[in-house]
């Protein structure tokens, strides 16, 4: 066969494969590691992130200085092994996810979040905005 004439042709053939099919799955390109959309109503800021297979205990959320962090930890896949412990097929991945938002206006005491069905909503009120302030600075 073809193959046979160029040593490591076949490995590098299954490498491209595998980078092709990496390349086009959904995920890659989505650095962040998952999908948010923030709507504003008169009162509030409402986030909501799809965290699919995310357990609410692996969610940490922080609002300080006007933006809102969410950091995420995710475990996933399954082992099987076999009676020596030797991996038969592992696809275990272990990926960890964190964003921030700019919300500036937020009345940070009364923001309240809930974990549902994969999708993390988080309810930001606003407050009244600050009049921004200046002052006159004298050269010496």
């Amino acid at each position: 066969m073809m193959y046979d004439m160029f040593p490591g042709r076949r490995d590098f053939m299954d490498f491209s494969r595998r980078l092709f099919d990496v390349m086009f799955d959904p995920s890659f390109g989505n650095a962040a590691g998952f999908n948010t959309d923030i709507r504003e109503t008169d009162n509030e800021y409402i986030l909501e992130a799809d965290l699919p297979g995310m357990a609410k205990e692996n969610i940490h959320l922080e609002y300080h200085d006007n933006v809102l962090s969410i950091a995420a930890q995710q475990e996933e896949g399954k082992d099987e092994t076999d009676e020596e412990g030797n991996y038969l097929r592992r696809e275990r991945t272990s990926r960890s996810f964190r964003r921030q938002f700019l919300l500036r206006d937020v009345d940070e005491h009364n923001i309240a979040a809930s974990f549902e069905n994969g999708v993390l909503t988080v309810h930001l009120p606003k407050k009244e905005p600050q009049a921004p302030t200046s002052r006159r600075i004298d050269i010496q």
